[in-house]
């Protein structure tokens, strides 16, 4: 067995081991004697008993206290306990840490597995939390579901929610549409955002393409973000909002609140569902509305049907599009994105359509799986046929992203030539630029302002009047 992470998460450990080529999850939690137990039980009687507790934590000492019991231990182990009977149960460990990104229970009987952000060698770590039985599995989808305030009925198998803390769950209920039974998948929800210059750091980007799609932020483009689910499109979204002019107006619709940016002009929209149709609504709706709103930027947290045409009448009317859509590639996302739309319509998206991210991971020499920015394509037409440019990319080869240098870019971007002919500023001034807005984020790369409110408040500092002011720095 080799150990490969060792941390605490409330007051249990974490242990993450490999054994004959497997990852495991353990979570160790701290023993209770037939006292302990006992004092429990009658906390959480009073508590269930006392509806208006507004700390339990404080609520918790006094009592103890009160029972002349002041040992530190004790009280943290309790404290624990109450929060796990009180939270989701045997998912609390998981869910409370900040390293795992989705938990997956594929049934009874089967290991609990979950995702994690630093241990990436492997895909899933098998937990040493089982469901032995259906009704086990049942249980803990109800509660769930009691947290968000939604049904469970056989009648409707599968559901889709999400919980207080933001995390998505999806879960199927009994055997009616999977085998063996009852299945949950929660996709968790960063506590905090992950800022650009963390996305640096970790490699996922260079701080070349993060510079382009900045200088590009302020001409309002229209770009798509693809990948496959779990690829990193909304984390890079996040981090691509968190760049816009902070003086620009921001609206976000969503099926579920992901987006999360610091932001001082954004406003959140997103759907809700309803038993009756004539009260849902849905993304189209909202992003008709939102374009009352006069936005700068319109985002759709993910485009899933007829919502795309909103984007690109609003693309088309001067205000800046930003989406992410499941696809694979750049033309699997435009054949399946324009059999949405009309004739007209497809025309007028392919017309204004500035550019693609394609995301994907890969595996590096120590075995880990990294999320990367694979290629960056602007769209454009030769002799008048549409055509997919790549920009910037990964290099397997090389081991590097490339170009990794302005004048290059430059030369080959269709877009910054478009802009230098279109606003009248010298290739050589837009060069100057990009490459002052590399040095600002090397410089907060190597002075580890890894915080995306740090970040906001820098970029809040550099931009005066509207502008960004790059050449004094």
């Amino acid at each position: 067995m080799n150990i490969l992470q060792e941390y605490s998460v409330l007051n249990a450990k974490v242990i993450i081991y490999e054994d004959n080529g497997i990852g495991y999850y353990k979570v160790s939690e701290p023993s209770l004697d037939q006292k302990e137990i006992e004092l429990l039980n009658s906390i959480l009687e009073y508590i269930y008993s006392t509806p208006s507790i507004s700390n339990i934590e404080e609520t918790v000492v006094k009592i103890l206290k009160s029972k002349g019991i002041t040992d530190q231990g004790i009280i943290e182990k309790l404290i624990y306990y109450l929060r796990k009977r009180l939270g989701y149960d045997e998912l609390t460990v998981p869910l409370a840490d900040p390293y795992v990104e989705e938990v997956e229970c594929k049934g009874f009987s089967y290991p609990v597995t979950v995702v994690h952000r630093i241990v990436t060698r492997f895909p899933r770590l098998y937990t040493n939390i089982v469901f032995e039985q259906e009704d086990h599995v049942l249980k803990v989808i109800e509660k769930l579901a009691n947290k968000a305030d939604k049904p469970v009925s056989i009648a409707k198998p599968y559901l889709e929610f999400s919980l207080p803390e933001g995390h998505r769950v999806a879960a199927t209920v009994s055997r009616e549409v999977s085998l063996p039974g009852s299945t949950f998948d929660i996709r968790k929800f960063p506590l905090k955002p992950i800022s650009p210059i963390l996305l640096i750091k970790n490699e996922s980007i260079s701080s070349l393409m993060l510079a382009y799609i900045w200088f590009l932020l302020d001409y309002k483009p229209f770009f798509l973000v693809i990948g496959s689910t779990g690829s990193g499109k909304t984390t890079l979204l996040n981090s691509i909002l968190s760049m816009v002019n902070p003086f620009f107006k921001v609206i976000t619709i969503e099926d579920t609140p992901e987006i999360n940016i610091v932001h001082d002009n954004w406003i959140r929209f997103f759907a809700r569902q309803s038993i009756s149709s004539q009260f849902e609504v849905s993304l189209m709706d909202l992003a008709r509305l939102s374009l009352r709103y006069r936005p700068d930027y319109l985002v759709i947290g993910e485009i899933r049907g007829k919502e795309i045409e909103a984007l690109v009448h609003a693309s088309a009317s001067g205000h800046g599009s930003l989406a992410t859509f499941h696809a694979g590639n750049p033309h699997e996302a435009l054949t399946r994105l324009i059999s949405l739309l009309n004739k007209d319509v497809a025309k007028l998206f392919l017309q204004n359509l500035w550019g693609i991210i394609v995301l994907g991971t890969l595996r590096d020499r120590n075995g880990n799986i990294r999320r990367i920015i694979r290629l960056i394509y602007e769209i454009v037409y030769v002799k008048g046929k549409l055509r997919f440019k790549p920009v910037l990319k990964w290099s397997f080869s090389s081991n590097t992203f490339l170009p990794n240098n302005v004048n290059d870019l430059v030369k080959k971007s269709y877009r910054i030539n478009y802009i230098s002919k279109t606003y009248e500023i010298p290739i050589s001034e837009i060069a100057e630029e990009i490459s002052n807005r590399v040095k600002i984020l090397d410089k907060l790369v190597n002075n580890e302002v890894l915080d995306l409110e740090d970040f906001s408040s820098y970029l809040k500092k550099i931009t005066q009047g509207g502008q960004v002011e790059t050449k004094a720095i």
